[in-house]
């Protein structure tokens, strides 16, 4: 049975840059090891990166997704921003560089092949903006849903998406996801259990962990990296409910807000 590992950026320590296959960083970079030990199937990594620092990815054996959480910093000719999001698939090749007031970067990426999901031939980079390819509301929770990476591509199957609940509510329904995934509290607050995880806090998921989670008052906005399309399968009191579900298809449920070209 997997488990849910809950870190805090601001008790991630200060380590090097990670040694991985084909990234690379220049210039006056600070990281912290968020999710980053060897027991976990994927990583999460926080770069601050002074102003005109880079990092740099020449063909990297695995997919990398680069999500913006302060500052700014440029990709080829695109300025990113706060909620920007760049994936960088395997064989791809991108250098991000830090704005002038520099720029604090969510990294993550597979530990390993294992679970990086490299079937398509990859080679490819995508620059999002904070609208994603795809927004959605759903007014019987409040939640709007955005897609960054829908692990629908023909290169890659990367996932990144956003959830933003402006209504309270207790302890949700419980559920699993026969994918790993990693959960990163961007606003307000997520009830776990008897805790409520406040921005900065990362929640690494193991595939088939049954849990729930609550919203306090304040609402929550959270992100989610999986490397491959995430499913989701409700749980009862006699086990599980139905087979796992696509959670980009069960997005149709939801009345779309805007869609990129």
């Amino acid at each position: 049975m997997g488990k849910v590992v809950a870190a805090h950026v601001d008790d991630a320590k200060v380590c090097a840059f990670p040694a991985l296959a084909g990234v690379s960083p220049a210039g006056n970079i600070q990281t912290r090891g968020v999710l980053c030990t060897p027991d976990r199937p994927l990583w999460l990594w926080m770069h601050e990166l002074a102003p005109g620092a880079q990092i740099r990815w020449d063909q990297p054996a695995l997919g990398h997704v680069v999500y913006v959480w302060k500052g700014s910093a440029r990709i080829a000719e695109q300025t990113l921003t706060p909620e920007w999001v760049v994936s960088i698939e395997h064989k791809g090749n991108a250098v991000i560089e830090a704005g002038e007031g520099g720029a604090t970067l969510l990294h993550y990426h597979s530990r390993d092949a294992s679970t990086a999901h490299m079937d398509r031939p990859g080679g490819h980079v995508h620059v999002w903006g904070p609208d994603g390819m795809v927004k959605v509301k759903n007014y019987n929770n409040d939640m709007t849903t955005i897609v960054w990476a829908d692990s629908k591509c023909p290169t890659c199957e990367l996932w990144m998406h956003k959830s933003e609940f402006g209504t309270p509510f207790p302890q949700g329904l419980a559920h699993f996801h026969p994918e790993h995934e990693i959960i990163f509290v961007t606003e307000g607050g997520m009830i776990v259990g008897r805790k409520v995880h406040k921005p900065g806090t990362a929640l690494a998921v193991d595939a088939d962990t049954v849990y729930g989670f609550g919203v306090p008052e304040g609402g929550l906005g959270f992100t989610n990296f999986r490397p491959s399309e995430p499913h989701f399968v409700m749980m009862s009191r006699n086990g599980p409910e139905h087979a796992p579900i696509s959670e980009y298809d069960h997005l149709d449920n939801s009345t779309l807000i805007s869609k990129s070209a």
